[in-house]
């Protein structure tokens, strides 16, 4: 059974031996091509090979034509917008050129006014002094100086005995009150308020009311009749009426003086 079983492999070996060389056998030629398919073998062209050049030589112009025309049309741009801004340019220099001419239009007639509000100021300055000159004569109302007429009267403000009235008033360039009558009445509707000493005293000697010059006041004055319980008595004026005190208390002194 072994040398059977082995025999029998062996002839399946053969056989496919066989077939495998069957199969390396070279094959027939193949059947050779009908006799108008032979010919000579066409040259080759170069067709291909000089359309190209060409076709590069076309385009390479109408290419810079192109970009030529895009530099001119740029050119053309900005050369507009130069003259553009130079013509704005030149608008707004003659607008400026304009302005500065109306500055200074406008800065000379201040410069005429404010001159001629100078020369105004000064005249108004002559005219307010000369007027003042001529207003107070006598001394500006603040300094407590009134004019009556032709005088000029004075309520100081220091306040003394009656016996330093005189030398007040000649420190002032003015003399003791010694105004009567209507005059005097008028004096005292323009001081001020409060006991003030008048140029007026009783004198023992005389028994009379005396000016300090030594002239008789007239009786119109309402004085008291003199008496010797008068002695060291002297005469104040004081909201329009006159009385009589000790010479020696502190008061106001009244001065007068011609109007210059």
């Amino acid at each position: 059974k072994t040398t059977n079983y082995v025999f029998s492999m062996l002839k399946e070996i053969t056989e496919q031996t066989e077939t495998i060389v069957d199969l390396n056998l070279p094959l027939p030629p193949p059947p050779p091509a009908p006799e108008d398919e032979w010919g000579p073998n066409p040259e080759p062209t170069h067709m291909s090979a000089s359309s190209i050049p060409f076709f590069l030589y076309g385009i390479i112009p109408v290419v810079l034509g192109i970009f030529s025309l895009l530099l001119l049309a740029l050119c053309g741009f900005f050369g507009y917008q130069y003259f553009h801004t130079v013509e704005a340019s030149a608008t707004k220099m003659k607008s400026l050129n304009a302005l500065i001419e109306s500055f200074q239009s406008k800065a000379d007639k201040f410069l005429h006014v404010q001159n001629v509000l100078d020369q105004n100021k000064e005249t108004d300055h002559w005219v307010l002094l000369l007027k003042s000159r001529l207003l107070f004569r006598c001394g500006h109302p603040l300094k407590h100086w009134v004019q009556s007429n032709d005088h000029c009267y004075h309520q100081t403000m220091e306040m003394v005995s009656w016996l330093n009235c005189s030398d007040l008033c000649v420190s002032l360039n003015a003399t003791f009150l010694k105004t009567e009558g209507s005059r005097l009445k008028k004096v005292m509707e323009l001081i001020a308020v409060g006991p003030t000493w008048l140029g007026l005293s009783y004198k023992k000697e005389d028994n009379e009311w005396k000016w300090e010059d030594g002239s008789s006041p007239s009786p119109g004055l309402g004085l008291p009749e003199p008496s010797l319980d008068f002695q060291g008595k002297c005469v104040y004026v004081n909201a329009h009426t006159l009385g009589t005190d000790n010479c020696t208390i502190p008061s106001s002194c009244l001065c007068e003086k011609a109007v210059h």
